[in-house]
C-alpha cells in the first residue's frame, strides 16, 4: 500500500535535524510498502503528488471535492489531527474513501499550557523576567523587585467552557491549585447536571477557558456582550479554536479594560495577518502563543502511534 504525508513539517523535526528532538515517523511508515513524506504541500500539488497513493495523512493540507475527485485509487485519508474541518467528509464518503482521525493525543500537552497561561497572569513571571533581562533588578534599590501584581491560584474561580478530555484535564490540575471550578453549559446544548449557566458562570469567574469546538453556535461565543458579563478582574484563555473568538470584540475589551487580560494559544487565521486586531501595539496584558499547546514531543509521538494503529486496523480490515 502506498501512502504520502503532505505535510510533514508540520509534526516538526521528522528529517533529523540538531537542535530539537526528532520526530519518529517509523511505526507510521512501517505501515505501508510505500511511504512518501513531504515537508509541505501547496494546494496546486496535491494532485501530482497524491495521484498513486492508497492513503493521504495530512494536517492541514485541504482535500475538497475537487481534488478527492481526481484520486481515483485514494481509498483512505488519515488526519494528522483530531479536527477533520479541512476534508470535504461528505465527497469522501460519497466515493468510498474512508476518514480516520486520532483523539486525546494531546490532552495533557494542551491543559498543561491553559495551566500555564493562568500562572504566569498570578506569578507575572514573563513580565519579571524580562525586568531582570533588562537590567531593572540590578538597579534596584533592595532585595526584590514587584513592579507587577502578583496573586494565588488558590481559591480563585475557574470557568470552563467545554468539558472534554482536556477540560476534565484542566479542572484536574486546576484543583490541585486549590481552585473552584465551574463548568459552564454552552448555549443552545442540554444542560447537564454537572454545568451551570453560561450567564450566571461568567460573573463568577476569575479564569475563563475555553475547550469548545467550534460549531455554529461556538463560532464569536467570546464577544462584546460575553465579556461585559465577566469581572474586569479576570482573564480568558483560549486554546481551542480561534473563532470562537470575536477578535475585534476583544481587542476593544482588552484596550477598555472591561477584562483584565487574556491568554490565546489560536487565532481565527493561522498564521495571522499582520492587520489581525489583537496583533496591534496597544493591547495591553495579552500573551500569544504560535499555536503550540498540542505540540509537545511526547503528544506527537502520541499521534504518530495512533495513526499508525488506524492504518494497521485499515490493512487488516
Amino acid at each position: 500500500m502506498h501512502a504520502v504525508f503532505l505535510d510533514a513539517d508540520t509534526l516538526g523535526n521528522w528529517k533529523g535535524q540538531s537542535g530539537q528532538p526528532a520526530v519518529d515517523l517509523s511505526p507510521l511508515a512501517n505501515c505501508f510498502t510505500e511511504f512518501d513524506a513531504y515537508g509541505l504541500t501547496d494546494p496546486e500539488q496535491v494532485i501530482e503528488r497524491s495521484q498513486n497513493a492508497d492513503v493521504i495523512i495530512t494536517n492541514k493540507v485541504v482535500l475538497n471535492r475537487e481534488a478527492l475527485e481526481q484520486l481515483p485509487n485514494l481509498k483512505a485519508i488519515q488526519l494528522a489531527a483530531t479536527g477533520m474541518n479541512n476534508i470535504d467528509l461528505d465527497a469522501a464518503k460519497e466515493l468510498n474513501i474512508q476518514c480516520f482521525n486520532v483523539a486525546d493525543y494531546s490532552t495533557f500537552a494542551v491543559a498543561q499550557l491553559t495551566i500555564q497561561f493562568m500562572l504566569n497572569f498570578a506569578t507575572r513571571a514573563c513580565e519579571h523576567y524580562q525586568l531582570t533581562a533588562k537590567g531593572a533588578w540590578q538597579k534596584s534599590r533592595m532585595f526584590t523587585l514587584t513592579d507587577f501584581p502578583i496573586m494565588e491560584l488558590e481559591g480563585k474561580t475557574l470557568v470552563l467552557v467545554g468539558y472534554g478530555n482536556i477540560g476534565q484535564k484542566v479542572e484536574q490540575l486546576a484543583q490541585a491549585f486549590g481552585m473552584k471550578v465551574l463548568v459552564a453549559n454552552i448555549p443552545g446544548r442540554p444542560m447537564r447536571d454537572n454545568q451551570v449557566a453560561l450567564g450566571e458562570a461568567l460573573p463568577e469567574a476569575d479564569f475563563v477557558s475555553l475547550h469548545c469546538p467550534l460549531t455554529d453556535v461556538t463560532q464569536g461565543l467570546v464577544d462584546e456582550s460575553f465579556l461585559q458579563q465577566m469581572k474586569s478582574t479576570a482573564y480568558i484563555i483560549n486554546t481551542a479554536r480561534g473563532p470562537v473568538i470575536n477578535e475585534a470584540d476583544l481587542a476593544d475589551g482588552l484596550k477598555n479594560k472591561v477584562i483584565a487580560g487574556a491568554g490565546l494559544d489560536v487565532l481565527s487565521v493561522e498564521p495571522p495577518s499582520p492587520d489581525n486586531p489583537l496583533l496591534a501595539n496597544d493591547i495591553p496584558n495579552l500573551a500569544i502563543t504560535p499555536h503550540i499547546a498540542w505540540a509537545s514531543h511526547e503528544a506527537k509521538q502520541r499521534l504518530i502511534q495512533g495513526m499508525a494503529d488506524n492504518m494497521n486496523k485499515l490493512n487488516n480490515s
